[in-house]
C-alpha cells in the first residue's frame, strides 16, 4: 500500500530580523574567523624593514576545511621579500581576550622605498568551513554542514618618516641599518706582469641589495677590469642580514 502525507501550503515573505532565532552559517561563521595582518612597526623611517604576518583565526565552534586566496597584495611602493615555510600548522592564541586557534598563512619582509602614507593592500581568502547545526543524526551525533565564507585583513597605512638630513654623508646612496665596511687584497706586492684582487664588501643588518657599494678609485697607473659582484643575504623577519661584495681584478701597467 502506499501512504501519502496531506499538501502543506508554505507562503515566502521577504526576509525578517530574527534576534531570538537560531544563527545561521554564516553569522556563526562571521563571529568565529577571522583574518588579521600583523604589522611589526607602524612608522618606520624610509628603507627600515617591517614585518607583516597574516594569521587566520578561528574558534573551537568550527572547523577550517580548505582555503585558497582570492586577492594576494601587490605591495607597490615597498621592495618586498615573502618568508617561505614548508607546512601550516595549527597554533593556540587569543583574540579579543577569547582562546582561539590559528594559522600562520603568509609572513612578508617589506622595505617601504618612499616617505609619507603608505598603505598594505588587503589578503584575501574563502575559506571552507564545517558548521555545527542543531540537528543531530540517528545516533545522536551533531549533524554539520559546509559553508564558504569570504574574508579579508582589511589595508593597513603606515606613515614612513623620512631619512635625517643633518649629518648625511655626500654621495650618501640609502644604506640603512648597522654595516661593517672593508677594503682587502690579495696581494700587497707583485711584479709589473701580475695582477691583484681588491674586495670591497660590507656586511651586517640591513638593507643590503637596496643600494650600491661605494667604487674603488684607483691611480691611472693601474688597469681595472669590471667588478664580480656576489652577496650572501638571508632575509628572516627581522629584515636582510649577510654580505655583498664587489671584487676587482687590477693589473699594473708598470
Amino acid at each position: 500500500e502506499t501512504y501519502k502525507t496531506i499538501p502543506a501550503e508554505v507562503t515566502v515573505t521577504e526576509a525578517v530580523d530574527t534576534p531570538n532565532g537560531a544563527p545561521s552559517p554564516d553569522d556563526i561563521a562571521d563571529k568565529n574567523l577571522h583574518l588579521v595582518a600583523e604589522v611589526s612597526k607602524m612608522d618606520p623611517f624610509m628603507n627600515e624593514p617591517i614585518s607583516v604576518v597574516y594569521k587566520l583565526y578561528f574558534s573551537s565552534a568550527v572547523g577550517v576545511s580548505n582555503f585558497r586566496p582570492l586577492d594576494n597584495p601587490k605591495y607597490n611602493d615597498f621592495w618586498s621579500q615573502e618568508i617561505p615555510f614548508s607546512k601550516y600548522n595549527v597554533e593556540n592564541g587569543s583574540y579579543n581576550g577569547q582562546p582561539y586557534r590559528y594559522v600562520v598563512l603568509k609572513r612578508v619582509v617589506l622595505y617601504p622605498q618612499k616617505s609619507g602614507e603608505l598603505e598594505i593592500e588587503p589578503l584575501a581568502l574563502d575559506v571552507s568551513l564545517e558548521i555545527p547545526t542543531d540537528r543531530r543524526d540517528f545516533f545522536g551525533n551533531r549533524i554539520y554542514t559546509t559553508t564558504h565564507k569570504t574574508v579579508s585583513a582589511g589595508k593597513r597605512s603606515i606613515r614612513v618618516k623620512p631619512l635625517p638630513l643633518e649629518g648625511q654623508p655626500e654621495g650618501f646612496s640609502g644604506a640603512v641599518g648597522e654595516f661593517d665596511f672593508k677594503v682587502e687584497t690579495t696581494k700587497d706586492a707583485l711584479n709589473a706582469s701580475e695582477s691583484l684582487q681588491a674586495r670591497v664588501s660590507v656586511s651586517g643588518k640591513g638593507n643590503l641589495k637596496l643600494f650600491q657599494l661605494p667604487e674603488l678609485n684607483l691611480p691611472s697607473a693601474l688597469e681595472v677590469y669590471e667588478p664580480e659582484f656576489s652577496e650572501d643575504v638571508r632575509t628572516t623577519l627581522a629584515g636582510m642580514q649577510g654580505s655583498v661584495t664587489e671584487t676587482y681584478t687590477i693589473v699594473p701597467s708598470f
